[in-house]
């Protein structure tokens, strides 16, 4: 007996062992295997760089575990295309298992040479699956764009233009002595902390029609919005004559960075008809530099959509300046307005004079309960009781505004009560934008801002970025309400 049941242990522990070992004989039907796609399309592609990943799947339709006989490239070895089925690498696969009712990925990405053309162009191929008695195939599209490659170049006095984009690798520096001049509809993508440094003056030359477009080297609809893809735009101490007219500057860690440029008598750095969104810290970081700003757009960046430090002289007219950040927690205010610097070595705060710090006919505006913060400092670094001490002088003023700011507080010389400071200004009135977090900032039918602006100063500025006439009767903010819209 106990001989018995040493056969039956023996018999059982074949049988589970056998049953553990799946049957994938079974090479599929008439109707071949289940495919979660027909085509995979990637979007235009710079020559050199790699796409992301794409992905299907492939279902096992039958009731039976099954074998794939084959799974290749239809471009083999020469395709642009890769594949990688399940963690095993393309062209070439063989002898694929699926169990019955599962499914495998098949990954898919694309590298493609330069053809020597400015104009995009179409690279296929196709992905073919093989059962015993059927073939199918998914279609692979990608459209390539040659480009102009730049990498840790000095820039010497030259023109950009829209022929191909440029991707920029590292850094770019405009020397002390160049100009670097950016015709209409070019577009520069720069790749993973790459900037543009700035020594000698930049030229920004976009139209309504073709502005010119800063932005990373990804071209995938998901990082349309992703910020911190790229650096910034470096505008040097002594660096001059900056101008930039229809400007995209968008998904970097900063915008621009104006850093002591413009004062002492000469040029300032002239912003009009620009955009400058989605940035992980400032859309536009000053400091001790002078600003001329019309019909642009600030917003949706981690930290201040505009900090204007150290003092200056700065000038904003239908201007906005909004934040609805979504990638991650914000505490800093759409707008920052300070005059000095801590210093290194001590600490102490050492005052700068802000000369002017003016917003006309502007929206400052966000999600948060406060959007203005103005940090100003007094005394003297080291100092403060000194009798011969002269105070730096702190102007500033927002006139025809919308602004977002906490409650009037009760102390008059708080300078948020400071009512000289502030004139024919809208607090805490919603702008009623018609889809901040879609980043619209067109004003809607109920907008208070509709026809607030200042006639006189509308003249200064008669169109808005879009070409539209405000002469008659002004909105406040960058863009002027079409009744049809």
């Amino acid at each position: 007996m106990k001989r018995l049941v040493q056969i039956f242990v023996v018999l059982a522990i074949l049988v589970a062992g056998w049953s553990c070992e799946r049957d994938y004989l079974f090479r599929g039907g008439s109707d071949g295997v289940k495919l979660s796609a027909d085509t995979i399309m990637f979007d235009t592609i710079f020559t050199t760089i790699g796409s992301t990943t794409r992905q299907f799947r492939i279902y096992n339709p039958y009731s039976a575990d099954m074998t794939i006989d084959d799974i290749r490239l239809a471009g083999g070895d020469d395709s642009k295309f890769r594949i990688n089925v399940s963690g095993l690498p393309g062209p070439h696969i063989s002898d694929v298992p699926i169990r019955s009712g599962d499914s495998i990925f098949v990954f898919v990405e694309v590298t493609i040479d330069p053809a020597g053309t400015d104009a995009p162009f179409v690279v296929m191929d196709s992905i073919i699956i093989f059962t015993r008695e059927r073939m199918q195939s998914v279609k692979l599209i990608a459209y390539g764009q040659d480009v102009v490659l730049m990498k840790g170049q000095v820039l010497n006095t030259q023109t950009f233009t829209s022929n191909k984009p440029y991707l920029i690798y590292d850094y770019i520096h405009v020397d002390t002595t160049a100009t670097l001049t950016i015709e209409s509809g070019t577009r520069l993508h720069f790749y993973k902390n790459a900037n543009l440094i700035v020594s000698g003056s930049l030229k920004v030359q976009g139209t309504k029609e073709e502005p010119v477009l800063f932005t990373g080297s990804r071209l995938e609809e998901w990082y349309a919005d992703k910020p911190g893809q790229w650096g910034t735009i470096w505008l040097m101490p002594g660096s001059r004559n900056h101008e930039i007219n229809y400007a995209i500057i968008k998904n970097g860690t900063r915008g621009l960075v104006v850093d002591s440029v413009g004062m002492n008598g000469s040029e300032p750095v002239y912003i009009s008809n620009s955009r400058i969104e989605h940035k992980m810290l400032q859309g536009l970081l000053a400091q001790s530099s002078s600003l001329v700003v019309s019909n642009s757009l600030f917003a949706d960046c981690g930290s201040a959509s505009v900090a204007l430090t150290v003092g200056g002289n700065y000038e904003f007219y239908f201007s906005t300046i909004a934040n609805y950040y979504q990638w991650a927690f914000r505490n800093r205010p759409a707008l920052i307005v300070s005059n000095y610097y801590p210093d290194g070595a001590t600490g102490a705060k050492v005052p700068h004079a802000l000369e002017n710090a003016l917003f006309s006919n502007c929206i400052i505006y966000g999600q948060l309960e406060n959007e203005i913060e103005l940090d100003f400092y007094e005394g003297e670094a080291g100092d403060p009781e000194d009798p011969d001490y002269v105070p730096p002088v702190i102007n500033y003023q927002f006139e025809h505004s919308l602004i977002r700011m906490r409650s009037m507080p009760t102390t008059f010389n708080d300078p948020y009560n400071d009512y000289p400071h502030y004139r024919n200004v809208l607090i805490n009135r919603d702008p009623f934008f018609k889809a901040p977090r879609d980043y619209d900032y067109r004003l809607d039918s109920l907008s208070v801002a509709i026809g607030a602006g200042d006639v006189t100063v509308a003249r200064q500025f008669p169109v808005d970025i879009n070409g539209n006439n405000r002469e008659k009767k002004p909105d406040i903010g960058f863009m002027q309400r079409v009744n049809s819209e």
